[in-house]
Formats: C-alpha cells, structure tokens, sequence
C-alpha cells in the first residue's frame, strides 16, 4: 500500500521538518499509516483513541455550560493569585533589559513612543492586536539588540510570538553574524 509522498524514517522527517513519516510497516496494533515524527506515534492509533475518548459517556457533559465557565474562571484567577509574582519577576526583568538597552536620544525616545502609539491605534482599527518587535531581539543569546527607533517594526500579536526572540530568518541571522564579525574599519 502506497501512502503519499512522507520521508521513510523519522530522522529524515525531522531533518525535513515535517509532521508524519511513512515506513511502509505495520504500526503493534497492524495499522498501515503514517508515524508522527516528534513521537513515532501511529496516527491512526490515535484517530482511534480520540474517538474512543470523544464517545464515552460523560465527555461532553458540562462542557459549555456557565457553572462549567465559572469553575474555569475560578481556576484560572487561583493560578493567576499563586503565580503573579513570577509575572512581574518576568515583567520587571524584561523593563530592565528595555532600559539598559536604550540609547536613543529624546528624539529616538519620541520616535519609539510614536511607534507604540501606532501599534495601538493599528489593534483599534483592525480588531487584530498589534505590537512593537526588535528586529534584532533585546534578549538573545548571540547578540544584544538596542531599544531604538530603527530596531523596531510593528507586528501582529500572532506574527511576534511565532518570531520570539529570533533574528527574522536564519539566512538574516548569518549575515548579521558576519557583519558584526568584520571590523569597523571595513578591514
């Protein structure tokens, strides 16, 4: 049986960076599928699973409901109460690099505050949440961006988490590594 075009062993899918691999062999249940490459898991174990734990009983029950909310809204303000204080820790220690990190003059300190500002103004006319990125990222562990006018870019909420704390690409990273390598002088 000939599945689609998957790598044929998992070091291949994860060299490749795709989700499934193909090996052509039963999986210990004798299902002929796909295997994930993070777990070599079959995928077809579990579709069944699921469906086994989707159709018991009393799955659905109290799913949705407001006494169901209200349990979660509770737990979600106990965790909040027990972990604020690593939230601040995070908090402070992010304005603290924002600090060290800034050399801008009044003008570039305007400049970033202009910026922010456009980012808000963007989240209220688009209904998409919008934020401030340093391209190259303040908190990295080859290199220190600076909180600057010219080191920043608005992005989508969505579009800055999947970047983190990256440099944008690795082709861009390299290249920033190897400007920084050369001298000044342009030696």
């Amino acid at each position: 049986m000939e599945k689609r075009k998957f790598p044929a062993s998992q070091r291949e899918a994860l060299r490749q960076g795709v989700t499934y691999y193909f090996t052509g062999k039963p999986c210990k249940h004798k299902h002929l599928s796909e295997r994930f490459a993070k777990n070599k898991n079959c995928r077809e174990c579990l579709r069944i699973r699921n469906r086994k734990r989707t159709e018991a009983k009393d799955y659905w029950i109290g799913y949705g409901d407001e006494a169901y909310r209200d349990q979660k809204r509770a737990y979600a303000k106990s965790y909040y109460q027990r972990h604020k204080h690593e939230h601040r820790k995070g908090v402070r220690k992010r304005r603290g690099f924002e600090k060290s990190a800034s050399v801008a003059t009044k003008k570039g300190i305007t400049e970033l505050r202009r910026i922010k500002l456009e980012a808000q103004m963007l989240s209220i006319d688009t209904g998409v949440k919008h934020e401030v990125d340093h391209i190259i990222p303040l908190i990295h562990k080859k290199i220190c961006g600076l909180n600057v006018p010219v080191n920043v870019q608005i992005l989508t909420k969505q579009e800055n988490r999947a970047k983190a704390s990256r440099l944008c690409t690795k082709t861009q990273e390299r290249e920033l590594m190897e400007m920084l390598k050369k001298s000044p002088s342009g030696n």
